[in-house]
């Protein structure tokens, strides 16, 4: 078996790539000891086993983040027989760096120009042969979206391991030596005689110079202290003008390297029409709000017949379950079993995935066109305040339709640290289904007052965004790991449908597997404790501990119904109302937590008789803040891979929902 790690800049087409090797073949977990994402899979070539470790999207080399260390480490510590470089090959200049900071690490490589197609539309003319003459490694122009591509990427791949080659660090070397006294060449001189592994001495010496605290900490441990004094004196000769010195060096080394291979047009637009609107500080942002509108109605609207299918299957396969079972003269609670938790978890995982499909496939349109990265630029200012990315701006908008489907979303984002923290915040923006039943309960409870509540709760869940960048930011967002958002303008281009169509397949198909478990389990679990042979909820496990733990809920404004009905909402917001249609109507049906029926059209006469007012405030900002529903925890289980970041997430809000509760109650007992 051999392994080949996938190294390269985030938006550089290596997830593509990836995905179109190993297929069905991939295993996600975390780094050992990390919680930074880890991603391999297998796949055949010529009867040879390859491994393929897609190493964390980094722009250079140098530990700035969790992610390039990890990147970093798994390379020297010679883990992989080759490392794959892939660049964007309509960004020569810029994507490049990171195959200048590979080198002077004796692993074996080669390079991948990746989005040749692109780069041919952008006018540019790009000479693979003469790279590769130059960097004395396996260069292949490629187009990663294109399967009629990927017979040479085998053949270079087979070459690449026949015959390996090491990328030299000599070129940058003598640029960064023929500086006036350079103090590269007087590290290099006192790191003479030390071993560190598969780096070269210079590669060391540019750690050093770019205050890298990792190489620091080693250099120390491996020369003798009286060197590493010397090395300390040289590096505060040069204070912060170290860095300055290599990466000039790595930059003007790219420039020779293209100066002669790479002929680009003239008079190629570099900023059209479209863009200087599209990145204007304020046309920018009203652009991307009129495209966040347009591509929430698309999510909609594609997960549309996903959702039909989904709620659906309860109301046509519960005939045929009872009909079947009087028949056979099966046992009710087993035919309760089969619609509420196997057919009713199925269902709900059907909805979750169409929204996932949906929001998943917009996404990746989004970005596969080109404009993400311009939908990103114009909030990043914005969402800096809080430790993250303009990146994110998308996932979280799309969390007011889905906070299931957005959470996928999130993967648009580069750091774990990031992603975790983005699904935080998802989870205090309300879904559609969560902000139509508060709504709803306000307007019963409160009349025409009902759109002070919605002021109140925008104030609160911009204020629940700065308490979770304090609780969590720290631990997630450290601010010695937070760095600018860099990020190419990458040109427009016509998306690659069948290579997109496969990507969203199989995220979605990966979602519905761990989905359809999670699901089916919480169905079990609220099937059991709902569940009622004579459709009394009287005669429920819920009932029973509810009315045990009412003496605790009435600290926050809930008798027992009502904290049912809220524990009703974790599953399904509608639930919710389901549950206090059963029990404060007082019919004999007994009440569903996977039924999207509304609650009837006396439902608010019924519970502004029955329900306090105080009761109602409390109720209503615990049902706003409460923990999204059951396919939200799931795929937050599924893109944070963690059950404890979970459930951590999980207590946090209902900490919120409770807190916000209790303080409602009282104030509403002084009030009303």
């Amino acid at each position: 078996m051999k392994t080949i790690a996938l190294l390269g800049q985030p938006n550089s087409g290596k997830s593509t790539l990836y995905n179109a090797l190993t297929g069905a073949h991939q295993r996600v977990g975390n780094w050992p000891g990390k919680t930074v994402e880890k991603a391999e899979g297998d796949f055949f070539y010529k009867e040879q086993l390859f491994r393929i470790a897609d190493l964390p999207g980094s722009y250079g080399l140098t530990a700035n983040s969790e992610e390039e260390v990890v990147t970093r480490d798994f390379i020297e510590r010679g883990n992989a027989d080759l490392v794959c470089l892939i660049v964007d090959a309509s960004q020569l200049e810029r994507s490049l760096f990171m195959l200048a900071d590979f080198a002077g690490i004796h692993c074996p490589a080669m390079l991948v120009l990746n989005m040749m197609d692109v780069a041919k539309e952008n006018g540019k003319t790009i000479d693979v042969a003469k790279i590769e003459s130059l960097l004395g490694i396996p260069v292949l122009g490629f187009t990663a979206s294109d399967d009629a591509e990927y017979p040479k990427f085998y053949e270079t791949l087979e070459k690449a391991v026949e015959n390996p080659r090491i990328l030299s660090a000599e070129g940058i070397r003598k640029i960064a030596d023929a500086v006036k006294d350079s103090s590269v060449e007087r590290l290099e001189s006192l790191l003479d005689g030390a071993d560190f592994g598969v780096r070269e001495h210079f590669w060391v010496a540019s750690k050093l110079l770019e205050n890298d605290p990792l190489v620091m900490a080693e250099v120390r441990a491996t020369v003798s202290p009286d060197r590493f004094a010397e090395v300390e004196a040289v590096l505060k000769s040069e204070k912060s003008a170290g860095g300055l010195i290599t990466g000039e060096a790595k930059y003007r080394w790219i420039s020779e390297i293209l100066r002669d291979s790479v002929v680009e047009k003239k008079n190629v637009v570099k900023l059209s029409r479209f863009d200087k609107i599209a990145t204007h500080r304020i046309k920018g942002k009203l652009l991307a709000f009129g495209i966040m509108f347009v591509t929430l109605i698309g999510c909609m609207v594609l997960a549309l017949p996903g959702m039909m299918i989904g709620f659906g299957l309860m109301s046509v396969s519960g005939p045929v379950v009872h009909s079947i079972s009087e028949s056979l003269g099966i046992w009710p609670v087993l035919e309760s079993f089969v619609n509420g938790v196997l057919i009713g978890g199925l269902g709900l995982t059907i909805c979750m995935t169409s929204f996932v499909f949906a929001i998943v496939f917009v996404f990746a349109l989004v970005e596969n066109v080109g404009y993400m990265a311009r939908f990103s630029y114009v909030f990043d200012s914005w969402l800096s305040r809080l430790g993250l990315h303009g990146k994110a701006i998308m996932p979280l908008f799309s969390g007011l339709a889905c906070t299931a489907g957005a959470a996928c979303g999130t993967r648009v984002l580069d750091m774990r640290g990031q992603r975790l923290f983005a699904m935080v915040l998802l989870w205090g923006i309300p879904c559609g289904a969560k902000l139509s039943v508060v709504l709803f309960l306000a307007t019963a409870f409160f009349g025409s007052a009902a759109p002070l509540f919605a002021l109140v709760f925008l104030i609160l869940i911009f204020a629940s965004f700065y308490l979770s960048s304090k609780i969590f930011g720290g631990k997630l967002l450290p601010l010695e790991e937070r760095v600018g958002m860099i990020m190419e303008l990458p040109p427009y281009h016509k998306p690659q449908w069948k290579a997109l169509l496969k990507m969203v397949g199989r995220n979605t198909w990966s979602v519905f597997k761990k989905a359809l478990v999670i699901i089916v389990s919480a169905s079990l679990i609220f099937w059991a404790l709902s569940y009622s042979s004579d459709g009394n909820v009287e005669n429920t496990v819920l009932y029973t501990i509810g009315n045990a733990i009412e003496p605790v809920t009435k600290l926050f404004g809930m008798r027992w119904q009502l904290f049912v009905s809220y524990l009703g909402g974790v599953f399904s917001k509608e639930a919710s109302l389901g549950i206090m249609s059963t029990i404060f109507g007082s019919t004999d049906t007994a009440f569903s937590l996977i039924s999207r029926d509304d609650a009837g059209a006396n439902l608010a006469e019924v519970l502004s008789a029955a329900v306090s007012k105080p009761e109602a405030l409390a109720f209503v900002f615990a049902s706003m803040f409460n923990v999204p529903c059951v396919l939200a925890m799931g795929s937050t289980y599924r893109e944070a891979n963690s059950l404890k970041w979970m459930f951590a997430i999980m207590g946090y809000y209902f900490a919120i929902s409770l807190g916000l509760a209790f303080v409602a109650y009282h104030v509403g007992l002084l009030i009303f």
